[in-house]
């Protein structure tokens, strides 16, 4: 009997341990993803970026959104090593919408960066 309990608490331990082990999608990581969102190969300004966590291809769900500088380069900072999926949506002045395909990110470096630029049509 005290075994069976030894090994039901052993066995207790050791599933939490696993399952606590697994990484939420947040922020806090080292490496960073980088680019710049072009229209007919003019940087955009003020084009919103989406990045899903733990994703390879288009979501209905991003995980956080970003906006492009005067220039227009976009970063997301603080990422873990996993896969990552970015895509880029622009509005002009007369209300055009124009989206991008997206890109699949692998950062596989826990301190490096990816860049990932996107084109909007």
């Amino acid at each position: 009997m005290k075994t069976l309990k030894i090994t039901a608490i052993f066995l207790t331990v050791f599933l939490l341990a696993l399952t606590s082990c697994k990484k939420e999608n947040d922020f806090g990581g080292a490496a960073k993803i980088k680019g710049t969102v072009t229209l007919n190969g003019v940087a955009v300004t003020n084009a919103i970026v989406h990045i899903a966590f733990n994703a390879s291809a288009a979501t209905t769900a991003y995980d956080a959104s970003t906006v492009t500088d005067e220039s227009g380069n976009y970063t997301f900072n603080a990422l873990y090593r996993g896969d990552y999926f970015v895509t880029a949506d622009y509005t002009n002045a007369t209300g055009t919408k124009f989206t991008s395909g997206g890109a699949h990110v692998t950062i596989g470096d826990k301190k490096g960066t990816v860049t990932a630029d996107l084109k909007v049509q």
